[in-house]
């Protein structure tokens, strides 16, 4: 009778002593990427990097000279030097554009709030005194020249990054080796292999899909900008393409710093409304109708999750950290969500609740 009665109190410590020692490593392992942010930042984007030269490096193995296709190891040196070179050029624009941007701010925010006064002066609306506060608190010098260095950072992690990736392209030629040493048994290496190509394809299809709907999105814009004739068109456009990584929250910022900049830099709506418009047409269009037809549903985050990854991963890297945050919340989902163990917390981060099955 003692045992019978003893077996759940024992199945209960056993739950208590589980949740209490998973948040034990959860805790612990945000304080060492806490600490240990020079050395995963720029790991994480060699992991990032490396799947994106792996993604072109196909692309490019498609080509066929002479009814040839391009050989493997030509197609990936290829695909190598086209993303860390492109990643390079695009970090530096974004960088000297930044600090072309703070030189500019003070104009800006000066014409913002004689617009302001112009608005409410119209409406016939006194103008509440904290409003013209908030904005004069406001220091747009300030945020840009911390974009600059935030980047500046970045671009000094490009060899380190470089380094971590050629590193991890050389070790990948023997992951089959270790898979197959740490599962002995044929049908349990058979399983592993399964969900390991299975996380694979599916962080492949994200990263690609994500890469080419944020290219083409920052692209459209560019060339509206242009067309209207608004500043440093190259850099709004540079971190549209970065934001569009972030959903919602992302998207609403780089539709909201070009339009102010319109509202700003011409004396008329035109350009304002043009600008406004179309980039939220283009941003809806890309992330509401192209990317789910292209990579469905099931890896979208839930707005909270988003939010939440975004303070998490910002708090512990800045701005890198609020870049990379969706990216690295939508591979963690994506490998939970292989494994019934784990597949509830991918669900519950998800957007619908709608996970693909790991069969």
């Amino acid at each position: 009778m003692t045992t019978n009665q003893g077996a759940p109190r024992l199945n209960y410590q056993r739950r208590i002593v589980s949740i209490a020692l998973t948040f034990g490593v959860v805790i612990s392992t945000f304080y060492v990427l806490s600490i240990g942010e020079h050395f995963f930042v720029p790991l994480v984007m060699a992991v990032l990097a490396v799947y994106l030269v792996d993604i072109v490096s196909r692309l490019i193995r498609r080509i066929r000279i002479a009814d040839r296709a391009v050989p493997s190891v030509l197609s990936v040196i290829l695909a190598f030097g086209i993303i860390f070179g492109l990643g390079f050029a695009l970090i530096e624009i974004v960088a000297q554009n930044a600090v072309h941007v703070a030189a500019a701010a003070p104009k800006y925010q000066a014409r913002l709030q004689q617009l302001q006064g112009e608005i409410f002066a119209r409406v016939g609306i006194e103008e509440p005194p904290e409003l013209r506060q908030l904005l004069k608190t406001v220091d747009l010098r300030s945020v840009f020249t911390g974009v600059a260095k935030e980047v500046a950072g970045v671009l000094e992690d490009v060899a380190l990054v470089l380094i971590y990736g050629l590193f991890i392209m050389l070790e990948r030629r023997y992951v089959p080796i270790k898979v197959q040493a740490l599962f002995p048994d044929p049908e349990r290496r058979k399983n592993a292999i399964r969900i390991i190509r299975r996380i694979d394809r599916d962080i492949h299809t994200y990263l690609g899909v994500k890469t080419a709907v944020s290219f083409t999105s920052a692209l459209l814009a560019y060339i509206l900008m242009r067309i209207v004739g608004l500043d440093f068109a190259a850099f709004w456009a540079l971190l549209i393409f970065v934001l569009h990584f972030i959903p919602t929250i992302g998207v609403i910022v780089a539709t909201l710093l070009p339009t102010l900049l319109a509202a700003v830099q011409f004396d008329n709506l035109g350009p304002f409304l043009v600008i406004g418009i179309g980039i939220t047409a283009i941003a809806q269009l890309m992330g509401n109708v192209v990317e789910p037809n292209v990579m469905g549903e099931t890896l979208n985050l839930s707005p909270l999750t988003v939010i939440i990854a975004l303070i998490v991963w910002g708090s512990l890297w800045g701005i890198v950290g609020a870049f990379l945050c969706v990216p690295l919340t939508v591979i963690l989902v994506i490998v939970l969500s292989n494994f019934d163990s784990t597949r509830w917390v991918s669900i519950l981060l998800s957007k619908t609740g709608e996970i693909r099955s790991s069969e």
